[in-house]
């Protein structure tokens, strides 16, 4: 497999093809001088982790000279099967997105009990607001299958952000509108849960131990975390 340079078109950037065999494919790559990063990985290993970012959406928007700048700070992370990413309360971090592999999220009811509520697979990520805030995660992630994930740490992205800003703005755009859209959805997801709660009949006049629906979601448990509208993993 070899990575080669096509003219620059219109726009000015730079289209790059990887050749395998006969078949031909859009892919990326960045000048040489990017190549090595802080993690003094080969240029065969950014190589790779540029090619991977072509499975994440969040990329696509990306300049490819940009996209070489950050795959430089990021580094490839096997999970087993069953083995554990993060839990519930650790430190925050580092974000990830899945190359291959699925990843189940669980939170802890009031219980004590870890609930599923999330699997995520090819093209998503997991911890993203561990770039922007410092608050525990607020979940625990497990590998369901074998996982090859691409991690990004916060103190990479803040490097990123002093050295070389329009390619950190550009990841931290994108990464914005990630959470934006997974924000609509848990509104949807509340207004849903509010209205099973208004059809559920009054069986009697006394006063009941059991939370309204809603509040049940929101107030699932006691913790020293924010409000859940920002507990995003």
């Amino acid at each position: 497999m070899q990575f080669g340079f096509k003219s620059s078109n219109s726009s000015g950037k730079v289209a790059r093809t990887v050749s395998t065999g006969s078949s031909h494919k859009q892919s990326r790559a960045i000048a040489a001088d990017h190549l090595i990063g802080p993690f003094n990985q080969s240029r065969d290993t950014v190589n790779e982790i540029i090619e991977m970012t072509g499975a994440i959406p969040l990329f696509d928007k990306i300049d490819s000279v940009q996209v070489g700048v950050i795959a430089a700070h990021m580094q490839v992370k096997h999970l087993d099967e069953n083995q554990r990413l993060f839990a519930e309360g650790e430190e925050s971090n580092f974000i990830c997105f899945v190359v291959s592999g699925t990843l189940e999220v669980f939170k802890q009811s009031q219980s004590g009990n870890k609930v599923s509520v999330s699997t995520l697979s090819r093209g998503r990520c997991i911890g993203e607001m561990a770039l922007i805030d410092s608050y525990a995660r607020s979940a625990t992630v497990i590998a369901r299958t074998p996982c090859k994930l691409l991690k990004l740490s916060r103190e990479s992205f803040d490097h990123i952000l002093d050295e070389r800003p329009r390619a950190g703005v550009a990841f931290l755009k994108n990464l914005s509108k990630s959470l934006s859209l997974h924000l609509r959805k848990t509104s949807g997801q509340f207004a849903d849960a509010h209205d099973a709660d208004a059809v559920v009949p009054v069986l009697n006049d006394k006063a009941t131990k059991q939370p309204k629906l809603i509040d049940h979601i929101i107030n699932r448990k006691e913790s020293k975390l924010p409000p859940l509208i920002r507990q995003f993993i």
